[in-house]
């Protein structure tokens, strides 16, 4: 066979570019080109209609402001989790705090506050109401000011001193109520610890921080929690409510022995609550270690 020279080569492409011969475009006649043109001109136009129909039923069936699946349907499965902070590092739950990283932690607490440091938010004043709040569209108030008042930016939320100060937040799923016992119930309950026991009351989700081994608890110290030990049922249910912003909790380590490693679970106490490490449901854990 015999080997085609480089201006044969080029010639035959440009001729494939413009067969003038056979008035040819690509191998194409434009007969060809129109046909095929046509041909997916429809074909990407119907694809388009299809995909714009299903998207247009697809949102017919959800709406702005309540979610399609609810309760035991929804991924959640209406057994809320926690969540705590500081937390900048999501690859660790160590909490180990240093003279040189401890600004960290600051700045991610302040990061986590900085939608409830506000003046101009639409809700209520929650805090005299003991189960739902009689006007439920309208959210409840966060006190911020009773909030951060033993934790604070001031105070560097106590990483500065060695007390510090962990957020706990339950996390949201829409129309969930707690269901909490009632104070002579919670007497025979073994999940609530005596402490809890002697001054229970109903009006919320009892929170209990705690030492996961003997020995984390002999060396903790009084816990101190601000607002209040528990998240008030009053800002229950969730129901994407203008401004809603949800219940907060610092738990202060006031005697936390330094340079001592410590393994903490924090839970939150309800029927409808169901711990689960696993899971991650119904509680946290994280590890605590103070190096300045």
């Amino acid at each position: 066979m015999e080997k085609l020279t480089f201006r044969q080569k080029v010639d035959g492409f440009f001729k494939f570019l413009w067969n003038s011969e056979k008035k040819e475009v690509l191998g194409r006649t434009g007969r060809s080109w129109a046909e095929i043109g046509a041909f997916y001109l429809v074909f990407y136009t119907v694809l388009a209609a299809f995909f714009a129909a299903t998207i247009a039923g697809f949102y017919q069936t959800i709406d702005d402001d309540y979610p399609k699946l609810q309760g035991d349907s929804s991924l959640l499965k209406a057994n809320p989790g926690m969540g705590y902070g500081p937390m900048p590092d999501i690859e660790t739950t160590l909490i180990h705090v240093t003279k040189e990283g401890r600004k960290s932690y600051v700045d991610h607490i302040n990061k986590m506050l900085a939608d409830y440091n506000q003046t101009n938010l639409d809700n209520t004043d929650c805090s005299r109401i003991n189960s739902t709040r009689p006007n439920e569209p309208i959210s409840c108030e966060v006190n911020f000011k009773e909030l951060t008042k033993n934790c604070n930016e001031e105070n560097g939320y106590g990483f500065l001193d060695g007390k510090p100060c962990i957020l706990l937040k339950l996390n949201r799923i829409f129309g969930w109520e707690p269901q909490v016992w009632t104070p002579a119930e919670a007497q025979g309950v073994r999940a609530i610890p005596d402490a809890i026991k002697h001054h229970y009351t109903d009006d919320r989700i009892w929170i209990d921080c705690h030492g996961e081994n003997p020995a984390d608890n002999d060396n903790l110290g009084p816990l101190e929690y601000s607002p209040q030990q528990g998240f008030p049922k009053a800002f229950y249910p969730f129901k994407n409510q203008k401004d809603y912003r949800s219940p907060l909790v610092f738990v202060k380590f006031n005697n936390f022995t330094s340079h001592l490693g410590f393994m903490i679970e924090c839970k939150a106490l309800a029927k409808n609550i169901e711990v689960d490490r696993a899971e991650k449901e119904g509680s946290v854990h994280f590890e605590l270690l103070i190096d300045v």
